[in-house]
């Protein structure tokens, strides 16, 4: 099936040169815009800004949104729908542009319009196959600075907030973003250079402003103290186990939210969430795969390195260990910002699933592909060393060891 039906010219737009204070008052002033399109020269698609570059790190509001480009990948009207899903996933994406073939932008397809497209076909899973188990999760009353520690530290854009054994709430990156920017904007007092919630100025036509400025002493400090129930979203949606991946879609589309809480009806304590982005990995799945699957995230890292490379490089390391069940594979591309005669530095990271355990490496280098088989050299070694401990010779050789050492403590317990 392509993905024709779900593309949509219904898109925001901007050229490279519009202020990033712009780009943050147009998602302030719409919270379901996800990513907006970019135009370069000669009325070019250029690329995409999203909302979670924009909250992931300061930027000058004078900057220019060119300074902010992500360039995922593109797409054709007759994409197959798994196909598109897998970019989505990969490219940490939930919008992909659509070309013609001569690479003149014809719309957009966004992940919530390709769910809804193949909605009936998405009952053929239910939440518990797809779910992420052991969520992190935090309580009513800690306070922000613990919850901005474990965002930061874990990488999650959203926690659920759970009171004793009942979901009250979710706290995400955004809310994090938004209470933070309006309550410095209030301590200040107000000034002439009036911002959003997200630090970008915006028009006296849109927001009053006046002179002066309040306390700010000890703001910081008052601010990390707060509980977070001041600053969650409430109420969030649960849902079981047992419910069809359609149920739990439309119930996503119902609330207008990105995540569900997973609460088993027999004990009603959350034990996961669902996201929208799990929905988009099931669409990915065949069942006819021979392989483990193999996800890749950061693919516009790739240069010369393909993923069908990347993918034959973690077969044979799973070659190596016969006994072991590889499950899935997860690959990292990281980019820095310290560059070596234009290429960048680049962190690869490589977690390997299996029935034996987690085997990871991770691996910096200038490129992708050094970086990759930086990180695959680590985590075959790894393989390798599980497997030469668990090998029946090795075992003799610890058992010779320890008999040995026994023979050693009796001999010195009968002469003493």
């Amino acid at each position: 099936m392509d993905i024709n039906d779900a593309v949509t010219t219904d898109y925001v737009d901007v050229n490279p040169g519009t202020r990033l204070g712009k780009i943050r008052g147009l998602f302030d002033g719409d919270q379901n815009l996800k990513a907006i399109v970019v135009w370069g020269e000669s009325d070019k698609f250029a690329g995409i800004v999203t909302r979670k570059d924009l909250v992931s790190s300061h930027h000058d509001p004078q900057e220019k949104v060119q300074s902010v480009v992500r360039h995922p990948p593109t797409v054709t009207r007759d994409e197959d729908v798994r196909e598109t899903a897998r970019l989505m996933v990969e490219g940490q994406v939930k919008m992909l542009p659509v070309l013609d073939d001569d690479e003149v932008l014809r719309g957009v397809v966004n992940a919530k319009d390709l769910l809804a497209m193949v909605q009936d076909n998405l009952g053929a899973l239910d939440v518990s196959d797809v779910y992420t188990e052991n969520v992190m999760s935090v309580a009513p009353d800690t306070v922000l600075g613990e919850v901005i520690h474990t965002i930061r530290t874990h990488r999650f854009t959203r926690l659920p907030v759970v009171d004793d054994t009942d979901a009250v709430g979710m706290i995400s990156l955004y809310d994090l973003v938004d209470f933070t920017t309006r309550k410095m904007n209030k301590e200040q007092g107000g000034n002439n250079n009036a911002t959003d919630s997200f630090g970008g100025e915006v028009s006296k036509s849109q927001q009053r402003t006046h002179g002066g400025r309040g306390e700010r002493s000890g703001f910081q400090a008052r601010m990390t103290d707060l509980p977070v129930r001041d600053v969650m979203s409430t109420p969030c949606e649960t849902i079981p186990l047992d419910v069809g991946l359609d149920e739990a879609f439309e119930k996503m589309q119902d609330h207008d939210y990105s995540s569900l809480v997973v609460v088993p009806e027999e004990f009603g304590t959350p034990v996961g969430i669902v996201t929208i982005t799990d929905l988009l990995e099931a669409l990915t799945w065949t069942g006819e795969e021979e392989r483990a699957d193999v996800q890749v995230f950061g693919v516009d890292l790739l240069d010369v390195l393909s993923r069908e490379e990347i993918a034959d490089r973690i077969d044979g390391i799973d070659g190596k260990y016969r006994e072991m069940d590889l499950l899935e594979a997860n690959v990292r591309f990281h980019k820095h910002k310290e560059r070596r005669r234009e290429t960048p530095l680049v962190r690869c990271t490589i977690r390997l699933f299996t029935d034996e355990g987690l085997f990871s490496g991770t691996g910096e280098e200038y490129g992708a592909g050094p970086a990759f088989k930086d990180a695959a050299e680590k985590v075959e070694r790894n393989v390798l060393d599980e497997k030469q401990r668990t090998s029946p010779r090795h075992q003799m050789e610890q058992e010779r060891e320890r008999t040995v050492n026994l023979v050693e403590w009796w001999a010195t317990t009968e002469t003493s």
